[in-house]
């Protein structure tokens, strides 16, 4: 447990125990006597009965948790020395005492101040002259790495904390001085002196009096600090400005996308540095070489008579007043390296400090630095800065959402902590509502002067005619990414090389292009209003058709309630098949999904349909990637509404339903499909028709509805006959299946061979396979072991060639199951393991229920009782979730086996009426077996689970 005293005491505790423990915290590890106890905490008259009210003190700590024991001549506080702030604070102090390195002092000092909190219960004088100490040094190693600027706050509120502390206020007035403010380095000096001679009649001490002498005589001196305001709320960049400090001077070239901190950044540094370049520190914003020549010379005190006209005899006086002095120059807003040449100065000792928004090349022996927007934390810090940290700290996750929605970019940190501290009435969530809509963020990115629409507008303006045709491509595209099966379709490589090197994109790995949210919001803005609609339009239309050149050749085919409608669908299939598949589309999906919302926002119905459904057997309907199935079909279909093609909104609700169905959303999954159904049938489709109707007999089937389901699927396989070999495959696995629920065994292996066959002519190996799967099912429900794992096992291997890993642990399950009732036990384990954890990975709740239902049956097998009931326990939970009575009787059944073999009577049977009640609504092959579970499973018996 952590003790701190330096301050309120913590853990809290009532005023005297909290003495008590203060007193031994000082102590830490070593034992107080009593008598010394009760002289610090009651002092020379400590009450009649001291020492009893010291043992319920030290009671009432104790109870509180706090290690405090009693030894024979005392009390004493077992904790380690790290774990009181105090011994905490001592040891960082001596850590900065023992080094030499300035850096390492400042922050071990700084590290130890941070841990007082207020004045000590105890000891108070004491241990405030120790702090006081680490203050100085600390102030006096950040002076001596320059941060001057930095110190004159925090070395205001110490000078406050010790009006009579000599040396703080010559550290105070140094730090002013050095920061060019001597007017206030004389006034505090004044307010020593008044402070001295009232309080103490002593007039101020040799050296602080020679200090204010300095500080006078340097007054006199025309310093040359031509910087801009340092930013008082200057945040991150820690590693950047590392760099520029522990620099030896030379040319350092700073650069990154407008609104990034260039500047702040160099002229941050600048001020940092003027100690150690104390001949001038120069500012120029540049607009041309000439002019900024002349503007550098007149601030080295050349009058203007004696400028020369010519460029090149102002950079030779350039470089001679420059020549062995010491001077940091920040050349800010540089566009070309020609700019640049004229005004670098020949002396070694001197430091320029370039910002550019361009990637250049061609200046010799330049650092460079390369700016980026800033981290989410660091974000939110600078917005804290300039807001306060209790405006901050009130909304914590809004501040977070108006760093996210100002993309990190400190230019629109910036604005929106300005316009926050400019409405004090305002919550921040009200600015981040105001944020929110695309379309209007940028107006809301301005302040007085601040704007990030602005900040954009100079460089794009500075681009050749087809460079910002480009940019504004880009940005109405709407893509978080460009990657290069697009790109080459649409933009010119050379012409996006340029937008990188102006820093309006950026490059990544595989020739992939990004642009940064506020720079496309700006890109869109203007391809709205400077591009004809219909160029705007195609340009989404052949992204589409780009993807859809790769996409379309990655499609499989897919055992789905839904099959494909290869009519609706165009197959282009002309690029580069992807080495890995998963991987590619791993990274791809954000793009292809966020390209059809755009497709489809655009009104590009059709487009964005097509693009869509190719997704789903491509990527979305194999690996169960549900949340991109269902953006791209809810926004596809909304852009169908708008144009009303009533096919293409069937098409899409089946696809939606097959979405649904395969997330065991069975009850909406059949409301998408009866629409789909009612619309084809008004069309007149009967492949379409067919298509819903094989929908909707699955989903009839998981439900226990039997009768609907076989008349569905009989329905689909009638209509899709003769023209759609795979969709009759469905139909017909469909129906074998319930004939198998059913107990019909002859008609379910005739109709589910039939299906296995059909699946086969159409090349269908998942659906091969699972055909085959379900013969072996029904074999097993017939005892006939041998048969049904030849038939699994077969169903097992087919669907490892075909890469579908949840199929794999729907057949991996299955064959399990009957190597469980060869009484294999220890094979199947390690089967039902490896499908438990794969359907766990995809979300597939359905397989995983299943699974742990086998793993129940598992551990009855092998006589754990206890642990088949909480096993079976789980997956009843499941089945009740999910709404399918089948598999909760069928739980439920062995749930009762379990409770049986434990010899609890009233619990088998409980489960046993429920399970029997629901077999028998269904009309399954189980309600025929119910007589016989007592005698299968007799309390403590010899198991033969079914």
């Amino acid at each position: 447990m952590e003790v701190r005293i330096l301050g309120p005491v913590e853990p809290p505790v009532p005023p005297k125990p909290a003495q008590i423990l203060a007193v031994l915290a000082v102590e830490c590890g070593k034992i107080v006597p009593v008598d010394r106890l009760i002289d610090l905490i009651w002092g020379e008259r400590p009450p009649p009965q001291a020492r009893k009210s010291l043992q319920v003190h030290i009671s009432s700590l104790r109870r509180a948790g706090l290690p405090v024991e009693h030894r024979a001549a005392g009390y004493v506080l077992v904790a380690r020395p790290q774990d009181v702030d105090l011994h905490a604070f001592r040891q960082l102090v001596a850590h900065a005492q023992d080094t030499a390195e300035l850096k390492i002092k400042a922050e071990l000092l700084k590290e130890a101040l941070r841990l007082w909190r207020g004045t000590p219960v105890v000891f108070a004088q004491t241990l405030d002259v120790q702090r006081l100490a680490a203050a100085e040094a600390w102030v006096d190693a950040e002076l001596a790495l320059g941060r001057h600027a930095e110190l004159i706050d925090p070395l205001g509120v110490f000078v406050a904390e010790y009006p009579l502390a000599e040396r703080l206020r010559g550290q105070l007035m140094t730090a002013l001085a050095r920061a060019g403010r001597r007017a206030d380095a004389m006034r505090v000096f004044r307010e020593t002196r008044r402070v001295l001679v009232d309080e103490l009649g002593v007039e101020p001490g040799e050296q602080l009096q020679q200090l204010y002498r300095d500080v006078l005589e340097g007054a006199r001196d025309t310093r040359r600090n031509y910087l801009p305001r340092d930013a008082g709320d200057f945040t991150g960049r820690v590693r950047e400005l590392d760099r520029l400090l522990t620099g030896d001077g030379g040319v350092w070239w700073i650069e990154g996308p407008a609104g990034v901190g260039k500047t702040a950044l160099a002229v941050h540094a600048a001020h940092r540095l003027a100690e150690r370049y104390p001949d001038g520190q120069l500012f120029v914003d540049l607009h041309s070489p000439s002019g900024a020549l002349d503007a550098l010379l007149r601030a080295m005190d050349v009058p203007s008579e004696r400028i020369p006209e010519s460029p090149e005899e102002r950079a030779a006086l350039w470089r001679a007043q420059v020549g062995g002095r010491r001077v940091v120059i920040v050349l800010d807003g540089v566009t070309s390296v020609s700019q640049v040449r004229p005004l670098l100065p020949g002396s070694p000792g001197c430091l320029t400090l370039i910002t550019s928004r361009s990637r250049l090349c061609g200046l010799e022996g330049v650092h460079r630095i390369p700016l980026d927007v800033l981290g989410d934390d660091e974000a939110v810090t600078l917005l804290a800065r300039i807001l306060g940290d209790d405006r901050v700290g009130a909304e914590p996750d809004q501040a977070t959402e108006v760093a996210r929605l100002c993309g990190y970019l400190p230019l629109a940190v910036r604005i929106t902590g300005a316009r926050l501290a400019g409405r004090a009435h305002w919550p921040v969530s009200k600015l981040v509502r105001r944020l929110a809509d695309e379309r209007s963020r940028l107006d809301e990115l301005v302040a007085d002067d601040l704007a990030v629409r602005s900040s954009l507008e100079l460089t794009y303006r500075a681009l050749d005619e087809d460079v910002r045709r480009a940019y504004r491509m880009f940005g109405f595209l709407g893509l978080p990414e460009l990657p290069s099966y697009l790109w080459a379709h649409l933009l010119d490589e050379d012409v996006l090389d340029q937008l990188v090197d102006a820093r309006l994109l950026d490059v990544t790995g595989s020739a992939r292009y990004r642009m940064h949210e506020l720079v496309r919001l700006h890109a869109r803005e203007l391809a709205e209003a400077e591009d004809p609609r219909h160029d705007r339009e195609d340009l989404v239309r052949r992204a589409v058709i780009a993807a859809l050149s790769t996409v379309d050749g990655l499609t499989e085919q897919l055992f789905l309630a839904v099959p494909r409608m290869q009519d609706s669908l165009g197959v282009l299939a002309t690029a580069a098949r992807p080495a890995d598949k998963d991987a590619w589309f791993a990274r791809e999906e954000s793009v292809l999904t966020k390209l059809v919302e755009r497709a489809a926002e655009l009104g590009l119905a059709a487009t964005a349909s097509q693009l869509a459904e190719v997704l789903v057997f491509a990527w979305f309907g194999l690996r169960n990637r549900y949340e991109a199935w269902e953006r791209t079909h809810t926004a596809a279909l909304e852009a169908v509404w708008r144009t009303g093609d009533v096919r293409l909104e069937a098409v899409l609700r089946c696809s939606l339903g097959q979405m649904h169905y395969k997330r065991d959303n069975l009850v909406e999954a059949r409301s998408w499909f009866d629409t789909a159904q009612t619309l084809f049938v008004g069309l007149n489709d009967k492949h379409g028709e067919a298509v819903a109707m094989n929908g909707i007999g699955m989903v009839c089937r998981d439900l226990g509805e039997y009768p609907c389901a076989l008349e569905a699927l009989g329905r689909a396989r009638e209509l899709l006959a003769g023209n759609d070999p795979e969709g009759v495959a469905h139909a017909l696995y469909g129906i074998g299946s319930v004939e198998r629920e059913l107990g019909r065994d002859e008609q379910a292996l005739d109709t589910l061979h039939e299906a296995e066959a059909a699946y086969r002519k159409a090349k269908s190996r998942r659906g091969e396979a699972l055909a085959a799967r379900g013969v072996g099912l029904v074999h097993r429900a017939r005892g006939e072991l041998d048969l049904a794992e030849e038939h699994v096992v077969r169903a097992h291997e087919m669907v490892a060639g075909t890469g579908d890993e949840l199929l794999g642990c729907y057949t991996a399950q299955a064959w399990a199951k009957v190597l469980l009732r060869k009484g294999d036990l220890d094979p199947a384990r390690e089967l039902l393991t490896t499908a438990l954890n794969g359907c766990r990975d995809v979300g597939d709740r359905f397989g995983e229920a299943l699974v742990r239902r086998t793993l129940g049956e598992w551990r009855l097998a092998g006589g754990d009782y206890a642990g088949a009931r909480h096993v079976l326990t789980e997956a009843l939970t499941s089945w009740t979730d999910l709404g399918l009575h089948l598999w909760r009787a069928r739980t439920l059944r062995d749930l009762g086996a379990a409770h049986a073999c434990s010899g609890d009577v009233a619990g088998a049977d409980r489960c046993w009426d429920e399970a029997a009640a629901l077999f028998a609504r269904l009309g399954t092959r189980e309600s025929g077996e119910v007589p016989q579970w007592s005698a299968r499973w007799p309390p403590l018996g010899t198991l033969a689970v079914s």
